[in-house]
């Protein structure tokens, strides 16, 4: 098992060695925490945008000079995106990939523009390493030619996207170099203009012709009326500890429900009674994304009921058992990427951003080098249902970010990525570093279990790492199934943990991630 990163200064942990890197060397030069986040974000968009990228969404938890605040920087549904639609085109879902899919505002570049609030440098300075990764190119890994391959029948009929990712129609190999002219161009025109110009300039102007011309449905009033949201993140104490998690849309508020349940268990005095700990978890787990699918949307829309984070709710709640549901099953876990960013004065950033499925719609708008995303294809088509497509609207949204502190003092920031599942990671890492005083690392490292779904689908399957001893007390609607080793169908996690002797920051195994510190 890999150590943990420990420096005295400043961390930065990500699922990528050269977004790290960006970060680390930022705090380095004197920039502060939201300059880091900055940079290693557009890094990110570059070498790792099989995941993540300018034309995907965004949110994240910061605690700056001891006060804590989000900004959800995820897109709403274009004014021509409507149910009548997809119902006239025939339609009884969303497709997941192509310009029908792409209908919803990409939000990260206009919440790099509200971060520059917070921020000590220029953004020309914060995305020039960004810049020059897409000019002069980055050798592929493992895990992003497996992402091609994966993507390429579903993508392969993208004109721009097969050019760029399959060229001569072949999957690259490990180690090639990738280099992305249009994206260092569009990157160069965000650094020169401003982040503005994704939503109302010319990179604007080229995006909204591009989807024109695949027959998409985002026009240029869908980016000129975006904006992001700030607002203070949900709460609840677990342990003693605070935890802050993304409120709705994200999904994040399913973690605070189901720490709350878990709050009335001593689970270190079932440590050693693996059956009954892992019964503990699952059955609540199951309870609590019962009530995910119920209540978390929009807000603007749908409301969250205040008492959804409350300790009474919690256990109202305990004994309701799930029910089931028909309607959108899951097809893929989600690509996104979630870092963390930390300094010596307990300053913080815990971001996440996504193209949801694999290189997102596959739509490329000719000359910009950037992927549109597909996370409007989480939305339904039936009417009733609270996460129904509608003009303006935000879908309920897999990225969740968190942060803890204890008597006002921070003590982690962490996430993932893996759609769905992303609330059952922060559960098992969080018990494990409060519960059972688990190292950073090894938290991460540990096997893990996970129960795939999306909110229209009854829960089917429980996936258990190599290592990981299914419970004999798995419920009976749950088939068993055992991955070989460690799986990125179980998340991707990374985080910083803050003590009296500095920083430590941890990176999954499962996606060859890197702490760095200073």
């Amino acid at each position: 098992m890999a150590a943990a990163v420990n420096a005295r200064n400043g961390m930065v942990a990500s699922a990528h060695e050269l977004s790290s890197s960006c970060g680390v060397n930022i705090l380095s030069k004197g920039g502060n925490v939201v300059d880091a986040a900055i940079a290693t974000s557009a890094a990110l968009c570059v070498v790792q945008n099989n995941s993540c990228g300018l034309g995907g969404d965004t949110f994240a938890i910061l605690k700056l000079g001891g006060k804590i605040m989000e900004i959800n920087g995820s897109g709403r549904a274009a004014k021509a995106a409507t149910i009548d639609f997809y119902e006239g085109k025939g339609r009884s879902s969303i497709p997941q990939r192509g310009p029908l899919s792409c209908i919803t505002v990409p939000g990260l570049v206009h919440a790099w523009g509200e971060l520059l609030k917070y921020a000590t440098m220029d953004l020309s300075e914060l995305i020039a390493p960004a810049i020059a990764y897409a000019e002069d190119g980055v050798s592929l890994n493992a895990k992003y030619v497996e992402s091609i391959k994966a993507s390429a029948d579903s993508l392969g009929s993208c004109e721009g996207w097969r050019e760029l990712f399959l060229p001569d129609g072949k999957v690259p190999e490990v180690g090639s170099v990738l280099k992305q002219k249009d994206l260092a161009n569009s990157l160069r025109m965000i650094a020169n203009e401003g982040t503005q110009t994704f939503y109302k300039g010319e990179l604007a102007e080229k995006i909204v012709r591009g989807v024109k011309e695949e027959g998409g449905l985002i026009y240029s009033e869908d980016l000129e009326n975006h904006t992001s949201n700030w607002k203070k993140p949900l709460s609840t104490i677990y342990r003693g500890v605070k935890i802050y998690e993304t409120s709705p849309n994200s999904q994040a508020a399913t973690v605070l429900l189901w720490l709350n349940m878990l709050e009335n268990y001593d689970l270190g005095r079932v440590s050693n009674k693996q059956d009954s700990l892992q019964e503990i978890l699952v059955a609540t787990c199951l309870k609590a994304y019962e009530e995910r699918a119920k209540y978390i949307g929009d807000p603007s829309f749908f409301p969250l009921p205040p008492e959804f984070i409350s300790k009474k709710f919690a256990e109202q709640v305990s004994g309701v058992p799930p029910t089931a549901r028909s309607g959108m099953q899951s097809e893929t876990i989600g690509d996104t990427t979630y870092f963390a960013v930390g300094d010596r004065e307990g300053n913080t950033v815990s971001m996440i951003q996504s193209n949801y499925n694999g290189f997102g719609s596959g739509v490329m708008p000719k000359g910009t080098g950037l992927v549109l995303h597909n996370r409007g294809s989480y939305f339904s088509l039936d009417r009733s249902h609270h996460n129904s497509l509608a003009p303006g609207k935000r879908t309920f949204h897999t990225l969740c970010a968190s942060i803890g502190e204890q008597d006002d003092v921070t003590l982690f920031a962490l996430g993932t990525m893996g759609g769905d599942i992303q609330p059952q990671v922060h559960v098992q890492l969080l018990t494990k570093i409060l519960d059972f005083n688990a190292e950073l690392q090894e938290a991460i490292d540990a096997p893990r279990w996970i129960i795939p779904g999306t909110i229209y689908e009854r829960p089917s399957t429980i996936f258990y790492e190599k290592g990981l001893k299914p419970s004999r007390s798995v419920p009976k609607q749950l088939k068993v199934m055992q991955f070989e080793g460690l799986s990125s169908l179980a998340g991707h996690a990374q985080a910083v943990y803050f003590s009296n002797e500095g920083l430590s920051g941890a990176a999954d195994p499962r996606c060859g991630g890197a702490a760095k510190g200073f």
